[in-house]
């Protein structure tokens, strides 16, 4: 397969996926999938349900077994353990929160850096970035939801990442609750952080990120900027005809 060309402006690459096959039994879940996401770039990974988002970030995360193609994280080839992830500069989100609900706030973010030297410390200011650092003595199932998806970002955000992946971020959250982590994305990826994220809010993906790419039954349909996607037929079929808008 020809090596792409880096995305226009693109800085060094966080993540390089090429040639991407997943099968479960006799259904490909994923067929021959290319992703880029450079440092300081949002991706936004959109499709139907179904389409094989998740798993792609499963295959990035080590958590699905490959039946074709590599995955590489800054020039290397992805590590196949969650600490290998982390050594390497990576974190992820998960779409059901994955906090410990027996915890308190501060102690779900510390997670995030356990064996770091002052764990408290990094956890109340990876708190305090997303104005939450008040909670954080308070059990973490006693938060309203949107708060408690705060909780979920600052452990993925508290070691700051290289590499950060999120799923469904703006599910269940409110429009305003939408506006703030649109402008916390935006601060994490001017550290340089190279941010790729599944999203069913495609207004959201469409004026956040910088590329977009669609998967449909596990292939690649759409790769471009918001504009360019929401212009593909291929998009808009896939859509069932429900044209894809910019907010």
């Amino acid at each position: 397969m020809p090596e792409r060309e880096a995305p226009a402006g693109a800085g060094a690459m966080r993540l390089q996926v090429r040639g991407l096959t997943v099968r479960f039994g006799g259904l490909a879940a994923l067929t021959d999938v290319d992703l880029d996401v450079a440092e300081s770039q949002v991706v936004g990974l959109i499709g139907p349900n179904g389409a094989g988002k998740t798993t792609v970030f499963n295959a990035v995360s080590g958590l699905v077994r490959t039946a074709a193609g590599t995955i590489t994280v800054a020039g290397r080839p992805a590590p196949r353990a969650p600490q290998g992830l982390a050594r390497a500069g990576v974190a992820r989100t998960l779409q059901g929160l994955g906090l410990f609900p027996g915890l308190s706030v501060r102690e779900n973010v510390e997670v995030g850096v356990l064996g770091a030297s002052d764990p408290a410390a990094r956890a109340l200011e990876a708190l305090d970035d997303l104005g939450i650092a008040d909670r954080a003595a308070l059990p973490v199932g006693a938060l309203p939801y949107p708060e408690q998806k705060k909780v979920a970002l600052a452990r993925a955000l508290v070691a700051d990442p290289r590499l950060l992946l999120l799923d469904e971020p703006a599910g269940g959250l409110g429009a305003a609750d939408i506006a703030e982590l649109d402008a916390v994305v935006r601060r994490v990826a001017a550290t340089g952080c190279a941010v790729l994220l599944v999203e069913h809010h495609v207004d959201f993906v469409m004026s956040l990120c910088d590329r977009v790419v669609v998967l449909d039954f596990g292939r690649v349909i759409a790769d471009g900027t918001p504009d360019a996607v929401r212009r593909d037929p291929a998009v808009t079929a896939a859509y069932l005809g429900i044209e894809v808008t910019a907010s």
